[in-house]
């Protein structure tokens, strides 16, 4: 071996070193990507443990969650599903145990959820493989955005969801939702603390009769966030919730969406309403109705469960096809969207 074999040698040891050590040092702290999940030894002993199935389709999550006390039903229209569309329902105090997979023809996403007083899950779901997290439910009640962090599409920054944190019984306290509010008013302004992706939170618990108000704009965006506001309400008030969507126009909306004959239309036959969210996770319609675009629509209910979710809570299919001229060699770009969503706490 000569010299300059030597030192191509060298050259690719050196390489291959520095691959391992790059490797080690970013990998994860709180995922595996396959094997056994060791992440569950962190849970304490006889702690309460919510099991989730995380899958991750282009542009939504599908949360299958099984617990002690929470267990995932979802009735949308005369569906009933075991399992939640971008969302988790949590008791304070509990475990969250996830394992994390892609459904099929999805690209690599991620699971992003920065709960900075606890721990930082971001884990990547690659398809083919499995990754695991756990992480500590917060003890206050409230609502806490967990994001895809990973672009799979022009549509990833909707795929986002809330982990709606309510009692076991009754409704969250005043003390706990002050705290909640400061965490998240924190978040926004401070490195390092609360979840600063928490959508904005309105409260209006100083009457009975509270009147919400959400507003999306050409970009199927409720009040600027994604998801929309946070709502506080009181416990057995008369609640009105109204909601403005404008006629969707321009590729920019996925509600204008490509046929079949690769002209494009607003989307019809879409289902917006109020769900009450109970205990123990189980989820039912309200009050429901076709969504209406340019027109005010109102729904109204007394505040009975301990939290609700309002608007569009189902993915919406979006196909980007002009002119008919996408296919398998040309790349299809396609998947579900929800955006026109939100949460409602109810406070004793």
């Amino acid at each position: 071996m000569d010299k300059k074999e030597r030192w191509e040698l060298t050259w690719v040891v050196f390489v291959l070193a520095l691959f391992v050590i790059v490797g080690v040092a970013t990998a994860p702290l709180d995922g595996n990507v396959g094997g056994v999940p060791q992440e569950i030894s962190q849970i304490p002993p006889n702690a309460k443990v919510d099991n989730v199935l995380v899958t991750a389709y282009q542009y939504y999550f599908n949360l299958s969650e099984h617990g002690p006390d929470v267990n995932s039903v979802e009735e949308i229209g005369n569906t009933t599903n075991d399992f939640y569309y971008n969302i988790l329902v949590a008791h304070p105090g509990d475990w969250m145990n996830l394992t994390m997979v892609a459904g099929p023809e999805t690209a690599t996403t991620n699971f992003f959820f920065p709960l900075y007083g606890d721990k930082i899950t971001d884990v990547q779901i690659v398809p083919g493989l499995t990754g695991y997290a756990v992480f500590p439910v917060p003890n206050e009640t409230g609502v806490y955005t967990f994001v895809n962090g990973e672009y799979d599409g022009p549509w990833f920054s909707y795929q986002e969801g809330n982990m709606i944190v309510i009692p076991t019984s009754g409704y969250s306290s005043p003390a706990s939702i002050s705290k909640y509010i400061t965490t998240t008013h924190e978040a926004f302004t401070s490195a390092l603390v609360g979840d600063p992706y928490n959508p904005r939170i309105y409260v209006e618990n100083s009457t009975m009769s509270p009147n919400l108000y959400v507003v999306a704009d050409d970009y199927n965006v409720l009040n600027g966030t994604i998801p929309g506001p946070t709502f506080v309400v009181k416990a057995d008030s008369s609640v009105s919730l109204n909601m403005y969507v404008p006629t969707p126009k321009g590729d920019h909306n996925y509600l204008y969406n490509y046929s079949t004959t690769g002209k494009a239309a607003p989307d019809k036959g879409i289902v917006a309403g109020i769900y009450a969210v109970w205990w123990n996770g189980t989820i039912t319609p309200v009050e429901t109705s076709n969504l209406t675009y340019n027109s005010h629509m109102e729904f109204t209910f007394n505040a009975k469960a301990p939290a609700y979710l309002y608007g569009v809570i189902y993915p919406v299919f979006y196909n980007y096809d002009l002119d008919g001229m996408s296919s398998t060699l040309t790349g299809e770009q396609m998947g579900y969207v929800m955006s026109l969503w939100g949460t409602i706490i109810v406070e004793s």
